[in-house]
């Protein structure tokens, strides 16, 4: 069970997100689920975690999270006993005059972004974070946060 966020439990989380610059994003509507993947920045925010992530402007990621915000997500380097998942609420930017600093810190993160950024139609979202599991090994319990107040 997830417990309420404390300061030093959502550094610790950041901390784990900030080695991974891919996730797979999970949406869904009304043909069903859909998993692909997004380059994401983790940022902390005064609630607790927001994910940048930036989507193709005509695809159905972006479609799915425009029509139903939830979403999940998995960070994993492959390893059973290592991973980082969670759930949260997307908002799809609208405001253009926000997408340039948007992708700027996208960038910053995810290197691997620029040319997907550059040379692709993409439109960034924003993925306010509500629960969060962090596996950091196989002999250490889960760290198990909820940012639903």
């Amino acid at each position: 069970m997830p417990t309420t966020a404390s300061a030093a439990a959502v550094e610790r989380a950041l901390w784990s997100l900030q080695a991974y610059d891919t996730t797979a994003l999970a949406t869904v509507s009304d043909a069903g689920p859909r998993v692909g993947g997004a380059f994401f920045v983790p940022e902390r925010t005064s609630e607790g975690i927001r994910l940048v992530i930036a989507q193709l402007r005509d695809s159905r990621a972006l479609n799915d999270m425009a029509l139903d915000p939830r979403v999940a997500f998995i960070c994993s380097p492959g390893n059973p006993a290592r991973w980082i998942q969670g759930t949260g609420i997307a908002e799809v930017v609208v405001d253009e005059n926000a997408h340039a600093d948007l992708y700027e810190r996208l960038v910053a993160h995810a290197p691997g972004a620029r040319a997907y950024v550059e040379r692709l139609s993409v439109i960034p979202a924003i993925i306010t974070v509500r629960t969060l599991s962090v596996v950091e090994s196989a002999d250490r319990p889960p760290l198990r946060l909820s940012f639903d107040g």
